[in-house]
């Protein structure tokens, strides 16, 4: 796998070439949100929120068939990276422990059909497994995850512009731990982010691991083939705000790759403005994200 290591703060300017957007606060809402006070569940890293990408052109092939030897390969140098260990287990025990009861979280939504592919999810059981976490301690599941029996968990989402979110990532990921989901789907879905503050959901979160291999970013819910692309990627962070803000940015830029004009996406993500400003679970500014881009830079996009 040949490496392009481009290790960076994103600018402003980065998130905002190619977009209508007069700014990002703007793009996601912000305006108008109120404040809420001190105190969450996350908190951007000082002075950065890191967030690492890594590509393979090998990951999907020309069918969108996956590479799992590749994807697990994939998220190696993601760890690697990202925790700055040269060895695979080290970098998981960084997080893991094995009496942690540990729940993988991913996404398989299904009316909208874009699901975490297995290769990510079998890539991030082998290493908590190698890593020292016992087998019969690991639960991969959308519903029905028993979180309240979690003492960790791994945030495994895929990417797509939503029609009532925007974008829907990591922060919505966990909406499906509330009885009642259309509540978060008001005032534009702003207050997703308190279904990371619920009482057995709280400071769980340990690593989120993005599944980009095939990202949707046109408008839903039916879904149009034409509008999910092989960008072939990999994400890794614990900043949720922070790995959503890059995700809308790539989306975007592809929005507007495929029209050949702006495209903006619509409704602009309230949730991902509310994450920041009002729930704290991190930084939606880019002057404040760390990037580490690594392996194949095709339209990379950002």
């Amino acid at each position: 796998m040949k490496h392009h290591d481009k290790n960076h703060r994103v600018t402003r300017r980065d998130f905002l070439r190619g977009t209508a957007y007069a700014t990002l606060g703007l793009a996601m809402g912000i305006e108008g949100l109120p404040r809420a006070g001190k105190g969450s569940a996350f908190a951007a890293e000082n002075p950065f929120s890191q967030v690492v990408l890594v590509r393979n052109e090998a990951a999907v092939d020309a069918g969108h068939q996956v590479n799992s030897v590749v994807v697990a390969e994939m998220l190696d140098t993601a760890m690697k990276s990202f925790t700055g260990e040269s060895d695979i287990a080290k970098a998981w025990q960084r997080y893991f422990h094995p009496q942690d009861n540990v729940g993988i979280k991913y996404t398989r939504c299904s009316w909208q059909r874009i699901h975490v592919n297995q290769a990510v999810l079998d890539a991030i059981t082998d290493r908590l497994i190698a890593s020292g976490v016992p087998r019969n301690r690991v639960t991969a599941n959308d519903f029905g995850l028993p979180v309240k029996d979690c003492t960790a968990l791994i945030n495994v989402p895929t990417v797509k512009v939503h029609s009532l979110t925007g974008i829907a990532v990591s922060i919505k990921n966990y909406i499906n731990f509330t009885r009642i989901r259309i509540f978060y789907h008001h005032d534009g879905s702003a207050k997703l982010g308190e279904t990371w503050l619920l009482p057995d959901v709280k400071g769980k979160t340990r690593l989120i691991v993005v599944d980009m291999l095939r990202p949707y970013f046109g408008p839903g819910p039916q879904i149009n083939p034409l509008h999910q692309w092989d960008y072939k990627g990999i994400l890794v962070g614990t900043d949720p705000v922070a790995i959503d803000t890059v995700c809308l940015s790539i989306c975007q830029k592809k929005r507007n790759l495929f029209k050949g004009e702006e495209w903006l996406i619509s409704p602009p993500p309230r949730s991902l403005a509310a994450a920041d400003s009002v729930y704290h679970l991190g930084t939606s500014d880019p002057t404040k994200i760390k990037l580490t881009r690594l392996g194949w830079d095709k339209e990379q996009l950002i």
